[in-house]
């Protein structure tokens, strides 16, 4: 299954990197590719510098992962072409995943209306404007709706990560995963997952 990370400048490493080494563990599942509108070097914004291919929604298949991080802001104010690639592309994924702010990124498409995410910490105005019509579950690490995942942090993206890797797979699959890094995953969930 292809796991296709949308990059964009000053993404937040972690968003990309955290699940990349989960799913990277899993190579028998999944198989990851770097996109971005570009097709260039994306510069997060820690600086690391990563090669990607051309962001092409016709053949985006599988698996849509997009990160925040402070290049989430001015993608949201100035870039209507990526916001509708980025469309485009989750309307033709099998599956939605969204770290943090990326989740506003996806709600500013209107895909997300009527739908439930995990509460994220944005300011109050990004709030009112790009999740409005929406229902954002406050305490909830990770929220899985339909085929869309959402987290509350980039801490957090782990944890929806293996969520989604035990819906897609197996929830063995998940913890073995989350054993070979060393990460203590509740498998129980409580009340951080919402499903």
């Amino acid at each position: 299954m292809d796991v296709n990370m949308v990059l964009f400048d000053d993404f937040e490493c972690m968003d990309i990197f955290g699940p990349a080494e989960i799913l990277g563990k899993l190579q028998k599942y999944f198989h990851i590719r770097y996109l971005s509108v570009s097709g260039d070097v994306i510069n997060s914004v820690q600086g690391a510098k990563i090669w990607t291919d051309f962001l092409i929604p016709e053949e985006v298949e599988g698996i849509l992962l997009i990160p925040g991080g402070k290049g989430a802001r001015r993608l949201l104010w100035q870039d209507e072409r990526t916001l509708n690639l980025v469309k485009q592309a989750a309307e033709n994924a099998d599956t939605c995943m969204m770290v943090g702010s990326g989740s506003a990124i996806l709600a500013q498409t209107g895909l997300l209306y009527r739908r439930k995410l995990a509460d994220c910490p944005l300011d109050k105005n990004w709030n009112r404007m790009f999740t409005a019509g929406i229902e954002r579950i406050e305490g909830a690490r990770v929220v899985a709706d339909g085929k869309y995942y959402s987290c509350s942090s980039t801490a957090a993206g782990l944890d929806m990560t293996l969520w989604m890797v035990a819906d897609q797979i197996d929830i063995d699959v998940a913890a073995e995963a989350a054993r070979q890094m060393g990460y203590p995953w509740d498998s129980a969930g409580g009340e951080e997952i919402y499903c």
